[in-house]
């Protein structure tokens, strides 16, 4: 299901934001390719009303600098699969080796499908998913409870994401 975003509105504010880097087509591809997912160079060149090689040089050249990564995402709530945020607060006295080895742990690890660093390296960020919440549980405690680095720790389970990667998703309610 399509969001009720104004496409316009986004627009100003993604050229607002971005404006010093990217241009109108840059910003019309990003959005496009977001809507739409994976398409052909074809595709996106008649969206854009310009020509297949112009679409994949701007494409491509998005890629190549890392600002644009075109990939498949498993909707987590549409896959009636659990969720959940771990908010870590990070020992004082851990070191910044110990910090890149959880790090460089968490994004090797398959149950967790983000990680996010804060500036201040004294939280961090994981999101879970599992097929229930007793695995769910079970794989956080197991990954975080022998670090000295981990201080503390909240888990916050998901009930619903209402709108994720532009998308409003569906209304059903999971307990």
């Amino acid at each position: 299901m399509q969001s009720n975003i104004d496409v316009e509105e986004e627009f100003e504010l993604l050229e607002s934001i971005l404006g010093d880097s990217w241009d109108e087509m840059d910003i019309r591809i990003y959005q496009i390719l977001r809507d739409r997912g994976r398409m052909t160079d074809t595709e996106l060149a008649e969206e854009l009303g310009t020509s297949i090689t112009t679409a994949r040089r701007r494409r491509t050249k998005l890629q190549e600098k890392g600002h644009l990564l075109v990939i498949a995402l498993l909707v987590l709530q549409e896959a009636d699969l659990v969720y959940t945020d771990v908010l870590i607060k990070i020992s004082p006295q851990g070191s910044l080796k110990e910090l890149n080895d959880l790090i460089e742990e968490a994004i090797e690890d398959i149950r967790i499908y983000e990680v996010t660093q804060y500036v201040d390296k004294k939280a961090v960020l994981l999101r879970f998913f599992e097929q229930d919440m007793q695995d769910i549980n079970k794989h956080i405690h197991k990954f975080l409870l022998a670090r000295d680095i981990v201080e503390d720790y909240e888990i916050l389970p998901a009930a619903k994401t209402p709108k994720a990667w532009n998308r409003v998703l569906s209304d059903d309610e999971h307990i």
